[in-house]
């Protein structure tokens, strides 16, 4: 505690010499942060861990919540500019291809770029600096020590990721040859994490690329237009939300899919049944493969609200993924392996609830 508190102090004496210029950032990058105020970031809940203090976004890292700040806008590719500077033993991180909060695993869903206090330390994992968390290795291991300014430099551009860290290349991967992150999220919000440590951000610009994936919402927020309802489940729709209460039946996409990602978001609050999405639906006595949806678990912290499953159908195989991690494959062979998508809710369930459903044609 003793040489945090120091640590503190001397960084708040230092930080009077940097200003908010953008440094040898290019002209060409927008600001994320105005080195004044939250203005473009969601910091809410604001329970006093992040301030802004001598153009400096500061972590103090207690209160551990919100564990994450995230940009008002979303991204898909881009070049992004950010420096850090760490506490001792800090571990933190800049998260993309992230969700509103509560929505499912975010370093797992997303990336993030891990952030550590571990200069000149060998790299053993992928909570390495410069490691894509849970997913890669970086290729070195440049950072600084704890109390100096470090700089990310990222290029996000599907499927290639390439990030600098004190200019030296760390990541330069093709996200498609790799199963730890060819399905990961391509849009969302940019976020800085709290991991309960001290830690300092500045310089955060961004300089947008194009688009490139092309998503198909099945929902759209306000009624159950593209679905019919079969059986006697309780589905409505409030809030932006689809809501079953109880009852058993389905929700069946009027259209039929083969070759496709397709992602639901689903909360369910109440175990007991065997709710989840049945796909390759081609009637109830041919109803294709099932995936139950599943709860966060003992020592579910109360923000989180929903878990995201892929079904990847392409060729021979199809791949379900919860909350970023494979936990199912089923081979074709000789079955169909195309039809409609059928949501269940199961009598023995309590409420369920699906903000978000969508579809990528894989073909």
């Amino acid at each position: 505690m003793k040489n945090t508190l120091l640590l503190v102090a001397v960084f708040s004496v230092v930080s009077i010499s940097f200003v908010i210029a953008q440094d040898d950032i290019p002209e060409d990058f927008i600001p994320l942060f105005n080195g004044k105020d939250f203005t473009g970031w969601n910091i809410e809940p604001d329970l006093g861990a992040w301030h802004v203090e001598e153009g400096l976004i500061i972590c103090k890292g207690v209160p551990k919540d919100p564990y994450l700040i995230l940009t008002n806008r979303e991204y898909e590719n881009f070049e992004l500019y950010a420096d850090f500077r760490m506490s001792q033993n800090c571990n933190s991180g800049i998260l993309f291809s992230q969700l509103d909060r509560g929505w499912a695993r975010e370093s797992y869903v997303g990336f993030e770029i891990q952030i550590s206090d571990d200069a000149g330390k060998e790299i053993k994992g992928t909570s390495s600096c410069g490691s894509v968390y849970n997913a890669l290795l970086p290729l070195s291991n440049p950072v600084k020590p704890f109390g100096q300014w470090n700089r990310y430099y990222i290029i996000m551009d599907w499927p290639i990721l390439r990030v600098w860290l004190n200019g030296q290349v760390i990541q330069d991967v093709n996200l498609e040859e790799h199963d730890e992150t060819r399905f990961k999220l391509r849009k969302g919000f940019i976020g800085l994490q709290n991991h309960g440590k001290y830690v300092e951000y500045k310089n955060v610009c961004i300089k947008e690329l194009p688009p490139k994936e092309k998503v198909t919402e099945l929902f759209n927020g306000k009624d159950f237009l593209g679905w019919e309802k079969l059986g006697n489940a309780n589905w409505s729709v409030n809030n932006g939300e689809i809501i079953s209460t109880g009852g058993d039946g389905w929700l069946i996409s009027e259209k039929e899919f083969e070759n496709y990602e397709f992602r639901i978001f689903a909360g369910k609050f109440e175990n007991g049944g065997t709710s989840g999405v049945y796909y390759n639906w081609n009637g109830e006595k041919d109803p294709g493969f099932k995936t139950e949806f599943l709860d966060w678990g003992p020592g579910n912290k109360i923000d989180k609200k929903y878990l995201l499953t892929q079904i990847i159908n392409s060729g021979t195989i199809s791949y379900i993924r919860n909350n970023g991690n494979l936990i199912q494959s089923n081979s074709f062979h000789n079955t169909i392996k195309k039809g409609r998508i059928a949501i269940y809710h199961s009598k023995n369930d309590g409420v369920v609830k699906i903000p978000k459903i969508s579809i990528k044609d894989l073909t």
